[in-house]
């Protein structure tokens, strides 16, 4: 029982599949962006939706894209190699996107826009999501380094 709950993320499969959560995520993040300086610059019609005078932020889609996924595949368990898991990778990367792009108003409860935390978050959940992806070649190299300044640390402070 134990061993199904061992992730096994080095395996090619679990990449691809991260590599299609990133680019699902960074297409999402760069359009919506890309969106909100056209509508603020004037130049595509202003298409947000207001509801009594409250802008609803493309955040709220993204946690509710990310909520409904994982219901889903949670009740569904769909296999790996199908094509609605595949369906199901795309909008994870979009929900995620669309929800750390506006990471800053979330965290700072405040509806200002161009917030530097958000594209910190995207950074952020970019390199996480890489690391995870590849973990097993960034822990070997953290190994490297942590043997290196061992080496440094003891003939530096070594009594000989």
């Amino acid at each position: 029982m134990e061993e199904d709950w061992k992730l096994k993320i080095d395996s090619t499969k679990n990449q691809r599949i991260i590599g299609v959560i990133i680019f699902y995520f960074l297409i999402t993040f760069i359009i919506s962006r890309l969106m909100v300086y056209l509508v603020i610059g004037k130049w595509l019609p202003n298409f947000f939706l207001n509801i009594r005078g409250v802008h609803i932020h493309h955040f709220t889609y993204g946690v509710f894209i990310l909520v409904l996924i994982g219901f889903y595949l949670i009740m569904r368990r769909p296999e790996a190699e199908s094509e609605i898991f595949k369906i199901c990778t795309a909008f994870y990367g979009i929900g995620l996107g669309l929800t750390f792009d506006e990471f800053g108003m979330w965290v700072r409860l405040a509806d200002e826009y161009w917030l530097r935390q958000s594209y910190d978050a995207v950074i952020v959940i970019l390199l996480l999501l890489l690391n995870i992806a590849y973990y097993r070649q960034v822990f070997h190299g953290v190994r490297e380094v942590g043997k290196l300044f061992k080496k440094i640390f003891l003939r530096l402070f070594s009594m000989t």
